[in-house]
């Protein structure tokens, strides 16, 4: 008997079921890493067409892994068989079919099949893809202009706790991001807060896991032994990923390469990252390369959605390889099952916990219409011996519209922690900037906010 699907819904899944009511959605895209729950949002999605009264016969589930399906004739035989045998009529007669297509890159041509029904028939369509960087190239070699891309990255900490702890899930609904620039987000602080303090034991072990084990589903869900986070992420991530995914399609030469650089980033997550630092260090471990080929292999990274690269703030100066990016995994876990453990969240040194702490504070900083930059500057720009000022993260709408996020994890805070974040709120005139504390919290400042990494956590 297959396993019931789960009732818990990601909000990308709900935002996907109100997309295709609407008259004439465009194609939907689902991208994301393996293992993060796209198979599930798709049922989910059957679900809630049944139930809004979509006939049967006007959902086609396909899911392109099995073998027999890829070689079926392509999409439009398999659609000509749909048409014949299941809807009873052609795709533009009486009511829209809908067509959801798991693990659309592994059917040939897809891309342009795709393109050729969005154009001939009225479908509503929605297309996923284990590799993401397989569905990135299709959307923007074929379909351009024809989709929306809704990212699906693994689970936020307050996700993991909404769908297998909720008892521990404040009644508080979750903050879009955007949401932190307006300052009813000061009232929703203070709510978790009080929320977090009456369920603190509980949060903190919840916590301190999730900073070990990221947010990958099945590490929460019972699915993989305790024991076994792990070797399931090694084998999911950084064996079939970087060995089978990016591979396939791009032009990895050095598959070895490929997989030293993503070391490199995981030992540093959270870092200033030079691409002429990582080509040399490369060329020691015997590695033939150069910069530019390190650039590449570190975009194809990006765009699997392994790691993430910031960029200076403000991006008025010319791109150069020699101005470090700060570079993150996209999830915590997976570094730290590669070295086999973390240094301890609570009792830890600053420094040494610092980064990775920025690491997973990156894993919320997302929203439709968002940059997010990082900031390093000298006090005085014409004096090269001047000290540097940093702020972790910066965020920008596309108003032009900037909020500063910092992250200093130690016990307690002093006005020397504040006085950078204070003085970039003042030079680029921001309305507030965001200070993340190991458990600090002050939200009385007009201009700054104090808010512990728990109750940030909670907020998303």
């Amino acid at each position: 008997m297959r396993p019931a699907v789960p009732s818990f819904r990601r909000p990308q899944t709900r935002l996907l079921e109100d997309r295709l009511r609407r008259p004439r959605p465009l194609i939907q895209v689902i991208r994301g890493p393996r293992q993060v729950g796209k198979t599930t949002a798709v049922l989910q999605l059957v679900e809630s067409l049944l139930a809004g009264g979509v006939a049967p016969t006007d959902i086609l589930l396909l899911r392109f892994d099995l073998q027999t399906l890829r070689e079926a004739g392509g999409l439009t035989g398999l659609l000509r068989w749909y048409q014949a045998h299941v809807r009873g009529r052609d795709l533009d007669e009486g009511a829209p079919a809908h067509l959801l297509l798991d693990e659309v890159h592994k059917l040939p041509r897809w891309s342009e099949e795709l393109k050729h029904l969005a154009e001939t028939a009225p479908v509503r369509v929605v297309a996923t893809g284990s590799s993401s960087v397989l569905v990135a190239r299709g959307t923007r070699e074929s379909l351009a202009g024809r989709v929306v891309t809704t990212e699906f990255p693994t689970f936020s900490f307050r996700e993991v706790l909404e769908a297998w702890h909720p008892a521990l899930a404040p009644p508080v609904p979750p903050m879009r991001f955007l949401a932190t620039y307006d300052e009813e987000a000061r009232a929703t602080f203070r709510e978790l807060h009080a929320f977090g303090q009456a369920h603190a034991p509980e949060l903190a072990r919840e916590l301190g896991r999730y900073y070990q084990r990221g947010g990958y589903p099945r590490l929460h869900s019972g699915e993989v032994e305790a024991d076994g986070w792990a070797d399931y992420l090694v084998e999911t991530v950084f064996d079939r990923v970087l060995g089978v995914d990016v591979p396939d399609l791009f032009p990895i030469q050095q598959p070895q390469l490929l997989r030293h650089l993503y070391l490199s980033v995981a030992r540093r997550t959270g870092q200033e990252v030079s691409q002429l630092d990582l080509a040399a260090e490369a060329n020691a471990a015997g590695l033939r390369t150069n910069q530019p080929t390190v650039g590449r292999y570190l975009h194809y990274l990006a765009d699997a959605l392994l790691v993430r690269e910031f960029r200076r703030f403000p991006l008025a100066r010319a791109r150069s390889a020699r101005v470090p990016v700060k570079t993150t995994l996209t999830d915590l876990g997976v570094r730290n099952a590669i070295f086999r453990g973390a240094p301890s969240l609570w009792e830890s040194p600053p420094d040494v916990v610092g980064p990775l702490v920025e690491t997973v504070v990156q894993s919320v900083l997302r929203d439709t219409d968002l940059a997010v930059h990082f900031y390093r500057e000298r006090t005085d720009p014409g004096n090269r011996r001047s000290p540097f000022e940093e702020v972790d993260f910066v965020t920008e709408r596309t108003d032009g519209a900037v909020l500063p996020v910092e992250v200093k994890f130690r016990r307690r805070i002093d006005g020397a922690d504040l006085a950078g974040l204070r003085r970039f709120t003042e030079r680029f005139r921001c309305d507030r900037g965001l200070l993340v504390t190991r458990e600090s919290s002050d939200l009385h400042d007009p201009r700054l906010l104090l808010v512990p990494l728990r109750d940030f956590l909670l907020a998303y």
